[in-house]
């Protein structure tokens, strides 16, 4: 009795340890017996598909941590509304490894958290490729383009704001658009077009086709006719003499100018015209004289001119004779 009972606590002794081994394996290799993780939360006003409890949370790519409970918002907060008057946010709740901060303690973050989020700091579902599985992408985004959800209650958790998912912006963007297109007047566009095209028929139709069509006609025969007239006069033996002569009067003349009886003509031409200059520069105050004189000779002649038209007699006797004397 005794041997069989001390296999039955040797079978068990092995079965526990084997069993406290594979839990020590589990719990080292996943390595969250030594990470220090803290809590936030999140609502989304979108649909969380792809979403489960261990899907990751990353901050610009980097994973920071997982997904703890995914549920609805009448599950913690608004328990005493109606189920009608509740909001259907989907409530996430998240665990962050504090070590990936660095230095940055969990109270320092979660002090740090509203003035982050009021820079832009927002979380969303991110789709992760083709397999349908997704994350939570936390990064800073516009805080005028995606506001926060409005909410009555104060979160027990530190609050991360969410943003529309690109899928959910692209969704929302072509039902608005659909809606947009359903609303155009097809019919009515269709018979503005319908009237236009008959107003531009009639438009056709009164247009003076004939009188254009023998304008045109006119028009051709007469630039046939001057073509005619052009190319009569080409052909004439004395259009072929006159471009001789033209030519030949060219080369003539292009001899002429390059020839260097022209070129030492006008050297000779130039030093002329320098010599005369010369001697107009050295000359100038002789003619200068001599203009004189012949202003004062002119003044002279003239007053002579004057005197003999008054007085005939004195350009012959010279002196007027004396006055005789009247007895009184």
């Amino acid at each position: 009795m005794s041997a069989k009972a001390n296999y039955y606590k040797l079978g068990l002794f092995i079965i526990l340890g084997f069993t406290l081994i594979f839990i020590g394996v589990l719990i080292l290799g996943s390595g969250k017996l030594f990470k220090k993780r803290f809590q936030l939360e999140t609502y989304l006003n979108d649909s969380v598909q792809g979403i489960d409890i261990g899907s990751k949370v990353k901050f610009r790519g980097v994973t920071i941590g997982n997904v703890s409970v995914i549920d609805f918002i009448g599950s913690h907060y608004q328990i005493d509304k109606r189920a009608t008057n509740r909001n259907t946010y989907v409530r996430i709740e998240f665990d962050l490894d504090e070590k990936t901060f660095g230095k940055a303690t969990a109270q320092l973050m979660v002090e740090n958290l509203p003035i982050e989020v009021a820079k832009g700091l927002r979380i969303s579902v991110t789709a992760q490729g083709v397999t349908g599985t997704s994350y939570l992408e936390i990064d800073y985004l516009d805080p005028i383009s995606n506001p926060t959800l409005p909410m009555q209650w104060e979160p027990k958790l530190p609050y991360i704001p969410s943003a529309q998912s690109v899928f959910s912006r692209i969704v929302n963007t072509t039902d608005a658009l659909i809606v947009k297109l359903s609303r155009i007047n097809y019919e009515g566009i269709a018979s503005n077009l319908n009237f236009a095209v008959l107003a531009a028929t009639e438009r056709v139709k009164d247009l003076q086709f004939a009188e254009i069509s023998t304008s045109t006609v006119k028009l051709l025969d007469e630039v046939r006719e001057s073509n005619r007239k052009v190319q009569a006069l080409l052909v004439r033996p004395e259009i072929e003499t006159i471009l001789k002569d033209l030519a030949a009067t060219g080369g003539a003349l292009r001899r002429f100018v390059e020839s260097p009886e022209l070129t030492n003509s006008l050297a000779r031409l130039d030093l002329s015209l320098r010599r005369v200059n010369q001697l107009l520069a050295g000359k100038d105050a002789d003619l200068q004289t001599t203009l004189d004189n012949l202003r004062s000779v002119s003044e002279n002649l003239k007053e002579l001119s004057e005197n003999a038209k008054r007085y005939p007699a004195q350009l012959l006797f010279g002196e007027p004779p004396p006055r005789t004397k009247v007895a009184p």
